[in-house]
């Protein structure tokens, strides 16, 4: 690494007056689908409307010519500081998230928001591995600063304006770079069935290096409407802010979406929208949004990183399947391989990939059209010849009496072979021993997880995803507390932290699955 480069304020004026004639340069002669980059759209909106609210953070609100002003300064500063290319922004608050995302645009560099909480070996190796030409980082305190690389600059074949990371799950996060039109050619398209428009104020919450987070939010500025969102995880706070603001609109991830159902005490009928995906629905969170958020149509949609929205649903029956994830978006396309995979043809992709794509889903499509997800491939497990879906297992947990969450990972170990691990959320009335019980009422035997682990909440990360990470040492630590009562000789019923199903019931499982035709036809694809 080079050191550091800061800048002082001799030059801050002149770099200044470049970037606002960089943005003067066209900005007023195109229409809002074909500017440059999104620092030009938010240069082009507060033009226009320099006195709405673009934005607000708890108790802080920004209009357009403010939020404008903001990023016109980190933008002067990455230009004094001659930052290029392709780079990571580190920064620990969503508004400065937000201010690095579009000030690096400003000046023609690629900004990659990083996740919170990744080491510094992790984002090193982020780098390095795609190349990139530093970091900007913002800290709560002190000035923002560069930190170059030293490594050479690619060539972009596509007019790439920023890049988001892959999930990382089978190694280090890849960089996917995106156009300006690969979202904003979609704005109109998603906003005209999330019914966003100009007069829309919208809550989302989290991480804006969740490309979900960051797609609503821009879906929104592109309209002139308003983005309120909180820095804590409170529920409570939450609310407080959709009465404030008369919040009409909401984008969380489901997990988000239950924390906040659960803590409201009274409706909030002013919201008309709820908008979500990257996980499934269940009919008791269904049916408490609907209590809660009465006046609000709620949709369910089906997209990816890679590509963009591609399905969704209208959620109006709380009992209705929660893998359906509804028809395509209109102008997409979607087909399901002989592999059983699900491929997606769209103009709004990343750059670089071809049609049709798939992200290795799998699921079918119904006789309405509508598309069933199976869940990834990667999260199948065949158990002893049995084919296993997770997805269907987290649904059926859910369901039990007594568990008010739950999440299941697929293990692959040498010795036992392929099982699942569970990690359920028991409500307060309920047991350990009650739920063990209906879990196995409620599965076939081949179907019982080889671990079950109960938390108090499942963890999150800071997209609003279930971390795997975390559970994985979360079932570390529950086989050491299981090993080290058996070794003491004090696990009794009701006391481990993890069961597992009788020998007997694995072996019995083929005959038994022989007599069930839904489970055959479930599981033989």
């Amino acid at each position: 690494m080079n050191r550091k480069r800061q800048i002082g304020g001799t030059c801050m004026r002149e770099a200044c007056r470049e970037v606002e004639d960089i943005m003067e340069q066209g900005a007023d002669a195109y229409e809002k689908a074909n500017l440059r980059d999104y620092a030009a759209l938010l240069y082009w909106q507060a033009q226009r409307r320099p006195q709405q609210r673009a934005l607000i953070v708890d108790e802080r609100a920004f209009t357009y010519a403010e939020l404008w002003r903001r990023v016109a300064g980190m933008a002067a500063m990455a230009m004094a500081l001659g930052v290029r290319g392709d780079v990571l922004v580190a920064a620990d608050t969503f508004v400065d998230q937000l201010t690095a995302f579009l000030a690096l645009q400003a000046v023609r560099v690629r900004p990659i928001l990083l996740h919170h909480g990744l080491s510094a070996e992790e984002v090193q190796s982020i780098l390095k591995e795609n190349g990139l030409q530093g970091i900007w980082h913002c800290s709560r305190e002190g000035a923002p600063f560069f930190e170059p690389s030293g490594l050479a600059e690619r060539v972009h074949e596509e007019p790439d304006v920023l890049g988001v990371l892959s999930s990382g799950s089978t190694g280090t996060p890849k960089v996917l770079y995106r156009t300006y039109r690969s979202w904003a050619g979609f704005f109109p398209v998603q906003d005209e069935v999330f019914h966003v428009r100009e007069s829309t104020v919208l809550f989302l919450q989290g991480s804006l290096s969740f490309t979900g987070n960051t797609n609503s939010l821009l879906s929104v500025l592109y309209e002139g409407g308003t983005v309120v969102t909180s820095a804590l995880l409170r529920c409570h706070l939450w609310e407080a802010l959709l009465r404030r603001h008369a919040v009409d609109c909401i984008y969380l991830v489901p997990s988000k979406l239950q924390l906040l159902g659960q803590a409201l005490k009274e409706p909030v009928t002013g919201v008309r929208t709820i908008f979500t995906g990257s996980q499934l629905l269940t009919p008791s969170m269904l049916r408490r949004l609907k209590t809660f958020f009465p006046q609000a149509e709620i949709l369910l949609y089906y997209g990816a990183s890679e590509l963009n929205y591609i399905t969704y649903a209208i959620c109006d029956d709380p009992d209705r399947d929660s893998r359906n994830l509804g028809r395509p978006f209109p102008g997409i396309a979607v087909e399901i391989g002989a592999d059983g995979l699900i491929y997606v043809t769209t103009p709004y992709h990343i750059s670089g990939v071809t049609m049709p794509f798939s992200v290795k889903d799998t699921g079918t499509i119904n006789a309405r059209g509508e598309l069933i997800f199976s869940g990834r491939r990667a999260a199948w497990i065949n158990k002893g010849g049995f084919k296993i879906s997770t997805l269907r297992l987290e649904l059926i947990l859910k369901a039990v009496p007594g568990v008010e969450d739950a999440a299941v990972l697929p293990l692959r170990e040498e010795r036992r072979g392929d099982g699942a691990a569970a990690f359920l959320v028991a409500t307060r009335e309920a047991s350990p021993a009650e739920i063990r019980r209906a879990v196995r009422r409620s599965l076939l035997p081949v179907e019982v997880p080889d671990a079950i682990v109960f938390l108090p909440e499942l963890p999150l990360n800071d997209r609003g995803k279930v971390d795997r990470h975390q559970l994985e040492c979360a079932l570390e630590r529950a086989r050491g507390h299981e090993k080290r009562k058996m070794q003491n000789g004090l696990t009794r019923d009701g006391e481990a932290h993890i069961i597992k199903p009788s020998t007997q019931a694995i072996s019995d499982a083929k005959d038994m699955a022989a007599e069930d035709t839904s489970y055959r036809e479930e599981h033989d694809c």
